[in-house]
């Protein structure tokens, strides 16, 4: 079990840089709006300020930071930028990868926890 306990803090530390990403509540609300809007493929800078209510350059800084870690992605149509989730980005399955394993682990350690419950053992470990 200890070995699990370390590939999984390896790869939790490996996907800090888009959790502290996702961590702030103004990128939150850019993910939010490009979700409600996933069907227009992608979103123009002017429609997510009206949408945000912040500056374009706030915004221009904070879709540079959610583009950076993969989020989100850019296409170009003429002289046109439109931005949309980048569901596909490694980072972001790596970040899904992490909490599938975690929730894989829990459910092991959830089953043996009931085990050891029925021998009259609770404890827990990964």
């Amino acid at each position: 079990m200890g070995e699990t306990r370390k590939t999984l803090a390896k790869e939790f530390n490996d996907c800090r840089p888009i959790l502290s990403v996702l961590g702030d509540t103004t990128r939150q609300s850019i993910i939010l709006c490009l979700l409600e809007n996933m069907k227009t493929g992608g979103m123009r800078v002017g429609e997510l300020v009206d949408e945000i209510h912040i500056s374009r350059t706030a915004l221009s800084h904070h879709l540079k930071i959610l583009k950076g870690c993969g989020i989100v992605g850019m296409r170009e149509e003429g002289t046109k930028n439109f931005y949309y989730l980048n569901y596909r980005s490694s980072r972001v399955t790596s970040l899904i990868r992490l909490f599938r394993k975690i929730e894989e682990v829990q459910q092991d350690n959830c089953e043996a926890c009931e085990e050891r419950y029925c021998e009259g053992v609770i404890h827990h470990d990964l």
